[in-house]
C-alpha cells in the first residue's frame, strides 16, 4: 500500500497541476523573500555601514512582517486546494481508500510539494540575494558593490521556518481528512458556504464599523496621535469591509431582485441571480482581495512618498552644511565658534550668518488674535500652533527683499492661510498692523524647523525689533539662536570639519557657568547618511511588502477564477438549455466577472481616500514636512500603476475561467 500511495501522490501532483503551478509559484517567491531578508537583516557587511543600527532595525521589522505575510499566504493557498481537491478525495474513499490510506497520502503529496518549493525558492533567494543587496545599498545612497551574502545560519533558519509552516499544513490537512467521510468530501467543493444570517444587522455594523473608521481617519489633528489611531481604524475597515462584502452586498443585489423592472430583464435576471450565489460563497475572497489591495497601496504611497520626501527632510532638519542651536545660547557664542573654527581649521568658510528668532506656543488663534500658552513646566498637551518672531534685518538675509517696517508694524505668514488681512493682529494684549501677508515660507531650507513635526499651524512675524513682541517667557517660549556654516569640501573633509567644529563647541562649552547651556553641532553630511540609511530601509521594505500583498492577493484572484469557472460551467449550460443565446451568455460572463473582480478595488481606492489624511499626518511626523504637491502626485502615481497591475492579473487569469466556462 506504500508503493500506491506513493504513485497517487505523484501523479495527483502532475493531474492537478492547474491547482499547484500558482501555489508552487508563491511558495518559492515567499521562501526567496523571507530568505532574502534574514540575509540582508544578519549581513556582516552592513554593520561597517554608517547607520547600520537603523538599517539593521528596519530589516528585523521588515523579516517579522514579511514572515508572518507568506506564512498566511501559504496556508491559505494550501487550503484553496485541498478545497478544490476535496471531491477527487471522496471518490479515492469511495473507491476503497480508507483514511489511513488518504492520510498517507497527502502527506506524501504535500511532503514532496515541499522539497521541491523550499528548494527552488532558496535557490531563488541564493541567486539573487547579491542583487538585492546592492540594491539595498543604492537606495541608501552608499557605493554599490557585489560581495559573498551567504550564511548558513540563515539558510537553516529558513528551511526550519518553512518546515515548520508545512508540517502545520500536513496537520490541517490531515484533520481535514480524518474529519470528513468519503460522501462529505465529494460535495465540499460544491456546497459552498451556508446562507449567511442577520445579513441587515451584519451589513448595518459593518457601515457603522467602516464608518467609524473614516471618521477616525478623517478627524485627527495630532500628528503624534496619528500613528496609534491609524492601527485603530485599520482595525475598523477591515472589519467593516468584511462584513460588508459577507452581507452587505447580498443585502443591496436582493434590494435589485425585488425592484421588478431592473430585475426581471434576462442579462440582469441572471446577473443578479448568479452574483447573490457568488457573494454567499466568495464574500471572504472578495474581501481579502480588497484588504490586501489597500495594503499594496497603502505600503507604496507611505514609501515612496518617504524616499522622495527625503531631501526635504534633510533641507529642514540641516539646511546649511553646519548648522549651530543650542539651550539658552547667546549670538556672542556662536560667533566664538565661527571665528574659531576658521582659524584652527583653516577652512575656507562660503558663507555664515547668526540669526536671533522668538518663538511661542499659541492655544488659540480667533479674529487675528493670538492666545499664547503661559504654562510653566512640561508640555501637557500639543499645541494648536507655534509663532516664530524674526526681525526685518534677518528676513532681508533670508530673502534678499526689503521690508521698510515701523513700530507696532509686522509682515506675517500663515501656513493655513488663517490670518484676516484688514484687521490688527493681536498678541498678549499688543496691537500690531499688517503691514503685508507674506505668501510663502520663507524660513523653509534656510532655517532647521522641527515644528512642523508637531504641528501644521506655523506662523511667522517679521517686525523691526523681535524684542517687542509681548512674549511669557517659560519653558514652551523661548529665544533662539542659528548659526550656519557653509564650507568648500568633499565628504571626508565635512566629517573632519564636523569632528572639529565639536571639539571647539566643547571647549566653549567648558567656560559656561550655567549647566543648561549648550551648543548642538547639526551636520548636513550626517544627517543625510543616517536618514538615507533609515528611509532606504523602510522604501525597500514597502516594495517587499507589497510585492507579498501583491503575490497574494494574485493567488486569490486566481483560485477564485478556477473554482467559480467550475461552478459557472454548469449553470450556463442548464441556461444554454433553457433558449439563452452564445450572445446573452457572453455579456452575462462578463457583466459579473467585471462586478465581482472590481468591486474590491474600487473599495480599496475608497479605503485609500479616507486614510490619505492621516497618512499626511504620519509622514509629517516622519519627514518633518508635509509637501501636499508630492504626496498628491504619488498617490495618484500608485493608484494608477496599480490599476494597470490589477487589469493585467485579472485579464491573465480571467483566462482560465473563460476557458473553463467555454461552450462551445
Amino acid at each position: 500500500m506504500f508503493k500506491l500511495t506513493s504513485k497517487l501522490a505523484l501523479s495527483n501532483l502532475i493531474k492537478n497541476r492547474t491547482l499547484y503551478y500558482p501555489f508552487a509559484l508563491a511558495t518559492c517567491i515567499a521562501v526567496a523573500i523571507t530568505y532574502i531578508f534574514m540575509s540582508l537583516t544578519f549581513n556582516p557587511h552592513i554593520r561597517d555601514l554608517r547607520g547600520a543600527d537603523s538599517i539593521q532595525f528596519v530589516l528585523a521589522l521588515g523579516v517579522f512582517v514579511v514572515s508572518i505575510a507568506t506564512g498566511v499566504i501559504v496556508l491559505y493557498a494550501n487550503s484553496f486546494v485541498m478545497k478544490n481537491r476535496s471531491k477527487e478525495m471522496g471518490v479515492y474513499g469511495m473507491l476503497g481508500l480508507d483514511k489511513r490510506h488518504l492520510l498517507s497520502m497527502v502527506l506524501k503529496e504535500l511532503f514532496l510539494f515541499g522539497v521541491v518549493t523550499v528548494s527552488l525558492g532558496l535557490g531563488l533567494g541564493l541567486l539573487f540575494d547579491q542583487l538585492i543587496y546592492a540594491v539595498l545599498l543604492k537606495l541608501i545612497h552608499f557605493p554599490v558593490r557585489l560581495v559573498s551574502t551567504f550564511q548558513l545560519p540563515v539558510l537553516i533558519g529558513t528551511i526550519v521556518f518553512y518546515g515548520l509552516v508545512f508540517a502545520f499544513l500536513m496537520f490541517v490537512n490531515g484533520i481535514r481528512i480524518l474529519r470528513f467521510n468519503p460522501l462529505q468530501l465529494s460535495k465540499e467543493r460544491i456546497s459552498g458556504e451556508k446562507k449567511g444570517r442577520f445579513l441587515k444587522f451584519q451589513t448595518l455594523l459593518g457601515l457603522i464599523s467602516t464608518g467609524m473608521g473614516y471618521w477616525f481617519a478623517l478627524s485627527v489633528k495630532n500628528p503624534l496621535s496619528a500613528i496609534l489611531i491609524f492601527f485603530l481604524a485599520v482595525l475598523l475597515v477591515i472589519l467593516g469591509t468584511y462584513l460588508l462584502f459577507n452581507a452587505g452586498t447580498t443585502v443591496f443585489l436582493h434590494i435589485l431582485q425585488k425592484k421588478k423592472t431592473y430585475y426581471y430583464q434576462p442579462n440582469n435576471f441572471i446577473s443578479v441571480s448568479n452574483l447573490i450565489f457568488r457573494m454567499k460563497k466568495n464574500a471572504v475572497g472578495l474581501a481579502t482581495i480588497s484588504i490586501l489591495s489597500t495594503m499594496i497601496l497603502v505600503c507604496l504611497t507611505v514609501g515612496v512618498s518617504i524616499y522622495a520626501g527625503s531631501k526635504n527632510f534633510v533641507d529642514n532638519t540641516a539646511p546649511a552644511d553646519f548648522n549651530i542651536t543650542g539651550r539658552s545660547l547667546e549670538q556672542a557664542d556662536v560667533a566664538e565658534l565661527f571665528q574659531r573654527f576658521e582659524t584652527e581649521s583653516q577652512s575656507q568658510i562660503k558663507k555664515s550668518h547668526i540669526y536671533y528668532y522668538r518663538t511661542a506656543s499659541i492655544d488659540s488663534l480667533a479674529n487675528n488674535q493670538f492666545n499664547l500658552n503661559k504654562t510653566e513646566g512640561k508640555i501637557q498637551k500639543v499645541p494648536f500652533g507655534v509663532l516664530l518672531v524674526f526681525s526685518a534685518s534677518d528676513y532681508q538675509e533670508l530673502t534678499g527683499q526689503k521690508l521698510d517696517l515701523a513700530d507696532q508694524e509686522a509682515a506675517v505668514w500663515s501656513a493655513s492661510g488663517s490670518i484676516e488681512e484688514g484687521k490688527d493682529l493681536q498678541v498678549e494684549g499688543q496691537n500690531w498692523k499688517i503691514k503685508e501677508l507674506l505668501k510663502q515660507d520663507f524660513a523653509a531650507g534656510r532655517l532647521p524647523n522641527s515644528y512642523q513635526m508637531v504641528t501644521r499651524q506655523l506662523f511667522y512675524m517679521v517686525v523691526k525689533d523681535p524684542e517687542q513682541v509681548q512674549i511669557p517667557q517659560t519653558k514652551m517660549n523661548a529665544s533662539q539662536v542659528y548659526g550656519y556654516l557653509d564650507v568648500d569640501g568633499d565628504k571626508k573633509t565635512l566629517e573632519d570639519y564636523e569632528e572639529k567644529l565639536e571639539q571647539i563647541a566643547k571647549e566653549i562649552m567648558s567656560g559656561f557657568t550655567d549647566s543648561s547651556k549648550y551648543i548642538q553641532i547639526i551636520g548636513r553630511q550626517r544627517v543625510q547618511t543616517e536618514l538615507y540609511s533609515l528611509v532606504g530601509g523602510v522604501f525597500f521594505i514597502a516594495i517587499f511588502l507589497s510585492v507579498v500583498f501583491l503575490l497574494g492577493a494574485v493567488l486569490v484572484i486566481y483560485y477564485k477564477q478556477i473554482s467559480e469557472g467550475y461552478e459557472d460551467r454548469d449553470r450556463f449550460i442548464i441556461l444554454q438549455k433553457v433558449g439563452l443565446d452564445q450572445d446573452q451568455i457572453r455579456s452575462t460572463i462578463r457583466k459579473q466577472v467585471l462586478t465581482v473582480f472590481f468591486l474590491p478595488l474600487i473599495f480599496a481606492f475608497v479605503h485609500l481616500a479616507f486614510a490619505y489624511h492621516m497618512i499626511s499626518l504620519i509622514l509629517q511626523i516622519i519627514l518633518g514636512t508635509y509637501n501636499f504637491g508630492l504626496m498628491l502626485m504619488v498617490t495618484l502615481g500608485t493608484c494608477a500603476a496599480f490599476l494597470l497591475v490589477y487589469i493585467l492579473v485579472f485579464t491573465l487569469t480571467s483566462r482560465s475561467y473563460r476557458k473553463i466556462v467555454s461552450l462551445n
